[in-house]
This record gives structure tokens, sequence and C-alpha cells, in this order.
């Protein structure tokens, strides 16, 4: 079953899964997404859900980069990426959440998106304004720091960080989760030319950052999103063995929804099939894919009952 990674370029949870990609050394196919909606070929594959990236393996289609990890550690057969445990596993959490909370404030004040969005037509930079707007409608921003808030936080992470990094990774001699979350948001910051300084002005994560990106994004090939259909369609899904554990008043076989209880709140709806502790997964069926089976984190979602059945 061939790998699609459904992308854009910037975004940094994407490039969070293609580093990764590279480190487990997987070939895979890649498809370039629009960064605003519409997105006419994933929306099939998805379900609605309208976050970057998506991966997809054969007909099994993965939401949010906590998952998508998970489910290339298991494809792969690695057992090294989740090994510290809690801590490891909490400081990606913090990462993928508060540090990517900080860094959007950041590259979002005025002077960043300036330089960001200097090279945008107007028309185009709108566009991406109002996507982003309608990306957190009826949420809490995903940034509430001011941006002097946001760099005084930066600042005193990065200076604990550049203190204790050390010349391995973030738990040892071997990359783990936490070193693929913190690494998205620093690069993040790097790429954009009013706040690379921080990182790059710290020869210790500077150090880190390139032993990381050493890992590359391993064997890609261009694909489109006609072919990640046709791959889906050509294939059946392949239900993870997990050990489910539903909560009370859910039973498999049952119609629910699925949906991010941060933002981009699009509740996705099939047939629940597997709950463990790490992910929650559904069947959908469309004509363009086939059956398909949808993975999602059982944790930073929520899971109801579909009443529109």
């Amino acid at each position: 079953m061939e790998i699609f990674l459904h992308h854009y370029p910037p975004s940094l949870f994407s490039e969070k899964i293609r580093l990764l990609l590279g480190y487990l050394e997987l070939p895979w196919r890649s498809v370039i997404i629009p960064s605003i909606m519409p997105r006419p070929l994933l929306m099939p594959l998805s379900g609605g859900y309208r976050k970057t990236p998506v991966l997809q393996i054969g007909a099994n289609v993965y939401c949010d980069s906590r998952i998508i990890a998970r489910g290339l550690a298991r494809h792969a057969g690695n057992t090294s990426l989740y090994a510290q445990g809690f801590a490891a596993h909490r400081v990606a959490d913090w990462a993928d959440s508060h540090l990517f909370a900080v860094t959007v404030a950041l590259n979002f004040s005025p002077r960043a998106v300036a330089a960001m969005m200097g090279g945008f037509p107007p028309a185009e930079a709108a566009a991406f304004q109002q996507d982003r707007a309608e990306l957190t409608r009826n949420s809490p921003p995903i940034a509430t720091l001011s941006p002097a808030a946001a760099l005084a936080s930066v600042q005193h992470y990065l200076n604990e960080l550049e203190s204790s990094i050390g010349d391995g990774f973030l738990f040892g001699k071997q990359p783990t989760i936490a070193d693929f979350s913190v690494y998205h948001c620093l690069w993040f910051l790097r790429n954009n030319p009013v706040n690379a300084a921080l990182v790059v002005d710290r020869p210790a994560i500077s150090a880190w950052m390139a032993r990381m990106g050493a890992f590359g994004h391993g064997q890609m090939q261009e694909s489109d999103g006609a072919a990640a259909l046709a791959g889906a369609l050509a294939c059946d899904p392949v239900l993870p063995l997990v050990e489910n554990e539903l909560p009370d008043g859910f039973e498999l076989g049952a119609r629910v929804t699925v949906t991010p209880v941060d933002y981009g709140r699009i509740p996705v709806a099939g047939e629940l099939v597997a709950w463990s502790r790490e992910e929650v997964v559904i069947a959908r069926q469309t004509e363009q894919t086939g059956s398909l089976l949808v993975h999602f984190p059982s944790s930073g979602f929520e899971v109801q009952h579909d009443t529109s059945a």
C-alpha cells in the first residue's frame, strides 16, 4: 500500500511528518493541496476534516499529526519513537499545542506577517486571512498571547533548551516524538526572517536542528489528488490490532461524529470500528474512494453519537 501525504510546503505540521518520513525511511507520494479551502480531491478522503496534513496509507486515512506519527511508526515497525514514555509524550503534546500557539503569535505579529505575506498578491493574502478566520470560527483563538508576551515565552523556552540539549536529542541518543514536535515549531520560526534569529543565534539549538534536518524528507515522489483517490479505491482498508476501551454509552458499529476540540471544528461522520487509548477509527465509504478507515487521536477530539443518521 502506498503512502500519500496531503500537504503544502510552508505547513509546519506537515514538516513534522515530512521529516518523520525521512527518519523512518519510508517511500511516499507527495500530494500538494491548496493552503486554503476548497480542497475537492481531499474531502472525499478526510470526510470534511480540514486541518493539514492528512496522511493516507492505501485506504486508511490519518487526520492530525499525532495519529499520523503513530500510524507511520506502526507501519514502519518502529518502537523507539515512543519508547521514552510519559515525559517525551508530554513534551510532544506541549510543543504541538502551547509552543505551536506561541510561535503562531510571533509569526502572525504585524511585522512577521508583512515579511511572510509580502510576496503574496493582495487578493491572495486576503483570501488566506479569510480562510484562517473561517478555520477558527466558533473556537478560541489559536494565539492568545500578545507578540511581546509570546517573545518573552519563546526566549525563556529557548534559553532552557540551549543550555540542556547536549550533542544528541531531547531524550538521549535517538530521537523521539518529542524531537519532531519541538523541531517543527522552531522550523516555523526560523523560516520567518523577522524571528529567525531566535533560533539561529543559539548554537546548540542550531546544531540539534541540523541533526534533525539531516534526516531529510526521504524517498518522495510527486503525485496528485486523483492518484490518491485511485490508490484508496484500489485497496481494502486495514483495521489496526488495538485493544478497544469504549466509554460508557458507545458500542462498535454505532454511527458517530469525530470533531477537533480546539479549532477547525468540522465533524466527520462514520461507523465506529475501534476506540483505543491512542486512537479512534471510523469507517466511511464514498463512490470516489470505496471503503475507508479514518483515524483520529483519542485525545483532542470529541466523539458523539451521530444524531443525523
